[in-house]
This record gives structure tokens, C-alpha cells and sequence, in this order.
């Protein structure tokens, strides 16, 4: 039983134990003493007294004064001891006092910030420190779930004091990190499974500034205390992505690398950036980084033979690690097969662009009588001039589409157009509309685009774009996924690319003649149908990051639904979850893979294989954290405490659940009442 006794607007004292204010009677004792005073005088008489009488009356004042100060310090002294017995505190909101067993969550922030040590103990240990002084201070009926960013299986369960001081041995720093609103949801949710309890929460971490977000809202009635582990910035360098401007690899030809680096440092650093393929090294790069910079440096890679390409770009930092290093997995084709189907005659200038070389190979059929099964076996398919397209045909070119292929369509010369338009509005959401004769020039291109990147070293200032002296209008709904490449200055496309799946359908508006337009002479031409055929190849570059970016397509060679993808590397072998979409498969890696690294993905029994590049999340590269003042000042969630570990975190949060304890001042008050009344019989005449 609690009772308060408001004695401030904003303020209560509150004693635990109220039966014990009924002893305050005791203080009856030394009131009876002191009107009752059973001691007799003689009186003695003398001749003359009037100077008797006067020293009697001063001795009777000071005797009266004296009995009244030392009743006064028995009385306080007995009122003392009745409530160091009655045990009040002091407590500023009645609402928090609750009275039970508690169920506590507490989530231990274990990403790669707190790995960082400082004077020879990391941060996690410190966390971990706290977390274990928190439990130990809690009754042993309360119960504790243990929460971490690996939101493990076995992290779920509420456990006993002495088992969740077991389970905190365990926890090391990890590559996985969380929305702070999804940890306090977990939190919330697991803490509703304990619906008899005093339910608590306690979120122990560094509040690093990337992690924590700017503000919170809340208004739910747990209990939560904020805990946090000081820690000072640091410089660090980061390679925070590195990618290729194509798609695909060429091999015998240089490949540009772009690799992003940023400082997040006060001071200028140099390094060294480290190209290496496939554990040998290809390229050192010298780099200079004044502080908080970011720079973007180039490798050329030109491989000289096909196969799987384990591309690493790494340099040396201290004593944050995680994203000094960035891994790409790449496959370089030792040949591209383009399939060119012509309704008639062959085209002369797309057969002058696959010319018969080590990279390239290509077949001119005609679309009437090629088999349809065998579009899959080509990088690039190109429909000259076709006008009549059979139904199996239209489903092998929609299907091949779908699994990645890439399409490239050039109008008929003439008006019959409808099996094209068919397959078109199937495909694309697009068809060919009317023709227009007059003379066209394209005026703009898109210089984004990667078909356009690297064609030219250097831009020239007057760019000549083809002139067109007939074309096709294409039209298409909102909802395609039209990108103008070559566009009229009216906005109408004369070349646009179509985005299926992980496929592309390329549609110019003009056929592949000199009659039509002047494109196909153009130095636009070679280049860009080149660049088409090697684009093609769902999973030719892979880098995928832990925690955001997790999931890649490959081709579905699956025999049956019982067949499994599996994944090995760094040490481990795992079942990645995995789901059928099409023609393709879905692999998410997020639940398999912990570490950075190469991972091969496979079916068990077959030969083919396809690697990726798991790289750790740069998120907590800046080392830059809240102060607790801004923290308490910026934060207002409702019933939030915040906890200072420079002090003792299980005292803090103790005063804040049970209040500031006061037996202790009353014993002393009472002990100093006793030496007053000691003092006042001994000393006071």
C-alpha cells in the first residue's frame, strides 16, 4: 500500500509502508514525562530569601527552556525513526509508480559503431556492462527479453534474471542494422505477450546520428529508458560504392570502375586504393582526401579472359574496418550471340556491325522460318523490318523478354503493321502509329542513359544527330516504362527503350534504311546497337549490400519445384530464401549471409553457378553521435527517461521507477536528534 502526501503542486512524498505511522503515538511518552515530572523538593527556609527568590525564578525559566528543547528533540527523533520504518520517497510524477513483477525488454545496439574500443574496452562491452548492471538490480521474479539488431529466433523469449544474464555473454557486433522504429515496434509488440506485468523497455546504445532519427513519436504507456554509451568521434574512410558505367564486361577492352570514397574525418589523409581480380592484384591508385571530402576515382579494367571475375576494391584504415573494403562479382562472356530476323533480305549495315570476331557472333534468319525456341540462345534479337510475326514466335520473343533478353525493332516500309503492333501492345504497352514524310531532325538524346556513356572520350561541342526523313509516331499508354533516347523537337521519340522485368525492348521510329533516315551511316549506329547486344545478361555484375539491397534475379533451371538453390561462401552453406517469379528466381540473401565477401549460388549437381558481391551497409561509416543534452532536448516520446552511463544506470533508473528513497535521511535526522538531546543534558546549565 502506497500513500502520498502532496506538499508542492508538482511535487509528493509517498511512504511504502503506512502501518508504521501509527507508532508516531510513542511521541505520548516523553510528552507524559515531561508534564509529569514525579521528582519531590524540600523546601528550606532562610531568613532572607529575596535573593533566593530571584536566582529561583531565573534557575526555573532556564530548567523550563531546557525540558522543552530536549521534549522537542525526542519528539523528533521519534517521528524520524517512524518513517525510516514507513520508508518514504519522493517521487515528482505519481504516475510512474507501479507497483509488481516486471516484464523488461532490453535492446542492446550491437552494429559495427559499437565495436569501437576505446581505452581498451568497445563500446558493446560497456552496453553489455550496463545491461547486466540493470538486471542484476531488478527482483529475481521479473522477467528480461534480450533484443539485438540479429532479431534472432531465440531473442524472442521473456527469461529469468539469472538465464537473461546468461544470454548477454553471446552478443558480438554484427553486420545487421535497424530502423530505430522497427527495434521499439519488436520492442512494443513481445512486450504485449506479457499482459500481467509491469511492462519496460530500456534502449542501450550509442545514438550515432546516421541511425537515430531526427525525431520519435509515440504515445503508447510503457515505461522506456533511453541508456546512453558516450562515445567520441572518430576519423574513418570510407569506400562507400564502387560500380561499372556498362553492364556488362568486355573482355580485351577497358572497362571504367567508379569507385566513390569519402573521408569523414577533421584531418587530410592519403592512401592507397587497391584494385584486385580474382586474389591478384591488378591496379594501386594514390589518393589524397582533404577532411570531410568525397572523391571519385577511376580504374580501367580490361580482362583477358572469360569466365567469373571476383572484383575487389580495398584500402587500409584505422580502427573502423567494415567498409574499407567492396566486392563485385562479374561474369565476362568469351561471345555475344545476336539473332537478326529480317522479313525478307538481310540489312547490309547490321550485318557490318557483327562482324565475325572473338566476341561476337552473328545469324541472319528469316523470321518465318527460324525456330522460336531458339531466341533464348541469343544476347541480342533484332526484328528488321518484320511484318508478320506468328503466335509462337510473339510468346518465344515475350517469354525471352521477360528472362532478360534485350529486343531491338525497326519498322516495316510499309503500312502492314498489325502482327507487329499485336506483339507490341502485348509486350510494351506501344504500337507504331501513322508515318510521317517530312524531314526530322533529332534534336536531343539522353545523356544519362548507360547506351550513352563512353561512346565519346571527350563530347564533341557541335554534336550531329541523324536527320530523319521518315518516320513512325509511337504511341503508348501512361503507365509504360517509355525511356526517350532520341527524341524530335516536338518530344516525339525517334529511337525509346522499353524496361520489362530485367529485359529491354528497344523501338526505333524509322527502318534501317538511307531512305528513311541517315542513322544507319551515322557514327550513332555501330555503337549503340554494340552496347545493346552486351547489355543483355540478367546477373553479369552483382554487389548486393547486407540489410538493403538483398535480393538478385537468375534464370530459373529448376527441373522441378523440389529442386533448391543453394549458397556457399565465406565459410558458410546455406538455403537462401528463394521464390519462382516467371522465368526467373528470386534470391534473397539477407538471412543466409553475415559477412562481406563472394557467395556462389547454385543448383546441387549442376556446373553453372552465379556469384555475387555481399558488401556490409555504409550507414555508420560517419562516426558522429548525439549528445545527451540534444538527445533530451530534440526526443520527446511519451514516458521517456533518459540515462546518463557516466553515473549508475540501475540507481537512476531504480529512483525513476521507485523514487528517491528517504529512510536513510530520517535515520540520520533521528540520530541527530538523539545527539542534540545528549548534548542539551550534558552541556546546557
Amino acid at each position: 500500500m502506497i500513500i502520498r502526501y502532496p506538499f508542492l503542486i508538482f511535487a509528493t512524498v509517498n511512504v511504502l509502508f503506512p502501518i508504521f505511522l501509527t507508532t508516531a503515538l510513542l511521541i505520548a511518552i516523553p510528552v507524559i514525562i515531561h508534564l509529569f515530572n514525579f521528582r519531590k523538593y524540600k523546601k528550606v527556609l532562610f531568613p532572607d530569601i529575596r535573593f533566593l527568590k530571584e536566582l529561583q525564578e531565573q534557575a526555573h525559566k532556564q530548567s523550563r527552556l531546557k525540558n522543552l528543547l530536549i521534549l522537542t528533540s525526542r519528539i523528533l527523533a521519534i517521528l524520524a525513526l517512524v518513517l525510516a520504518f514507513a520508508q518514504p520517497f519522493f517521487l515528482k510524477d505519481q504516475a510512474k509508480i507501479k507497483q509488481g513483477p516486471k516484464a523488461v525488454s532490453i535492446y542492446i545496439d550491437n552494429s559495427f559503431s559499437m565495436g569501437i574500443e576505446e581505452q581498451g574496452v568497445s563500446l558493446l562491452d560497456r552496453a553489455k556492462g550496463k545491461a547486466r548492471e540493470l538486471i542484476s538490480s531488478y527482483s529475481k521474479g521479473d522477467r528480461f527479453q534480450i533484443l539485438t539488431n540479429d532479431f534472432a529466433y531465440q531473442e524472442n523469449r521473456f527469461l529469468t534474471r539469472d538465464e537473461a544474464l546468461r544470454q548477454l555473454g553471446p552478443i558480438h557486433v554484427s553486420s545487421k542494422t535497424r530502423p530505430v522504429a522497427t527495434i521499439l515496434e519488436k520492442q512494443k509488440q513481445l512486450l504485449l505477450t506479457e499482459p500481467d506485468r509491469q511492462q519496460q523497455l530500456i534502449f542501450i546504445s550509442d545514438f550515432q546520428k546516421n541511425n537515430f532519427p531526427s525525431e520519435l513519436s509515440g504515445t503508447d504507456s510503457i515505461r522506456k529508458y533511453f541508456l546512453l554509451i558516450p562515445a567520441n568521434q572518430k576519423n574513418n574512410l570510407s569506400i562507400d560504392t564502387a560500380y561499372f558505367e556498362t553492364p556488362s564486361l568486355l573482355m580485351n577492352e577497358p572497362n571504367l570502375l567508379t569507385v566513390r570514397i569519402n573521408n569523414f574525418g577533421s584531418e587530410e589523409v592519403s592512401t592507397s586504393l587497391n584494385l584486385s581480380v580474382n586474389d591478384q592484384m591488378k591496379s594501386v591508385l594514390n589518393v589524397n582526401l582533404k577532411p570531410n571530402d568525397q572523391k571519385i576515382e577511376t580504374f580501367n579494367f580490361t580482362p583477358s579472359v572469360a569466365g567469373i571475375q571476383k572484383i575487389k576494391i580495398s584500402l587500409t584504415d584505422y580502427p573502423v574496418s567494415f567498409d574499407d573494403t567492396f566486392h563485385i562479382a562479374a561474369k565476362v562472356n568469351s561471345n555475344y550471340n545476336v539473332l537478326i530476323l529480317n522479313q525478307s533480305n538481310a540489312n547490309a549495315f547490321l550485318s557490318s556491325v557483327f562482324k565475325p570476331g572473338t566476341q561476337f557472333r552473328m545469324d541472319n534468319h528469316n523470321v518465318q522460318t527460324v525456330q522460336p525456341d531458339l531466341v533464348s540462345n541469343y544476347s541480342l534479337v533484332i526484328l528488321n523490318g518484320v511484318s508478320t510475326l506468328s503466335a509462337a514466335m510473339s510468346e518465344a520473343l515475350d517469354q525471352y523478354l521477360q528472362s532478360g533478353g534485350s529486343v531491338l525493332v525497326f519498322p516495316p516500309s510499309g503500312s502492314n503493321l498489325s502482327s507487329l503492333n499485336a506483339f507490341l501492345q502485348k509486350s510494351i504497352g506501344a504500337t507504331f502509329l501513322n508515318m510521317d514524310t517530312a524531314k526530322a531532325i533529332v534534336s536531343d538524346y539522353s545523356k544519362a542513359h548507360p547506351l550513352f556513356r563512353d561512346i565519346f572520350v571527350k563530347t564533341p561541342e557541335n554534336i550531329e544527330l541523324p536527320t530523319v526523313y521518315k518516320h513512325f509516331r509511337i504511341g503508348g499508354s501512361a503507365l509504360s516504362s517509355e525511356m526517350k533516347l532520341f527524341t524530335f523537337s516536338g518530344g516525339d521519340a525517334f529511337l525509346s527503350v522499353f524496361n520489362i522485368q530485367n529485359g529491354h525492348l528497344y523501338l526505333c521510329a524509322s527502318p534501317a534504311d538511307l531512305t528513311s533516315s541517315d542513322f544507319p551511316k551515322s557514327y550513332w549506329f555501330l555503337p549503340l546497337i554494340y552496347k545493346m547486344a552486351f547489355m543483355q545478361g540478367s546477373n553479369s555484375m552483382n554487389a548486393l549490400t547486407i540489410g538493403k539491397q538483398t535480393g538478385i534475379y537468375i534464370e530459373n533451371k529448376k527441373l522441378n519445384d523440389k529442386t533448391i538453390y543453394h549458397m556457399i561462401g565465406n565459410g558458410v552453406e546455406a538455403i537462401p530464401e528463394q521464390r519462382t517469379i516467371g522465368s526467373q528466381v528470386r534470391i534473397n540473401i539477407n538471412q543466409s549471409a553475415d559477412k562481406a565477401g563472394f557467395y556462389s549460388i547454385y543448383l546441387p549437381g549442376s556446373k553453372d553457378s552465379v556469384f555475387t558481391g555481399v558488401n556490409y551497409d555504409r550507414a555508420e561509416s560517419a562516426l558522429a553521435y548525439w549528445p545527451l543534452s540534444e538527445l533530451k532536448n530534440k526526443f520527446k516520446l511519451k514516458n521517456l527517461e533518459w540515462i546518463d552511463a557516466s553515473i549508475n544506470a540501475a540507481a537512476g533508473i531504480n529512483e525513476l521507477q521507485h523514487g528517491i528513497p528517504l529512510w536513510k535521511v530520517c535515520i540520520t535526522l533521528a540520530l541527530l536528534f538523539l545527539l542534540i538531546e545528549i548534548l542539551l543534558i550534558r552541556f546546557m546549565k
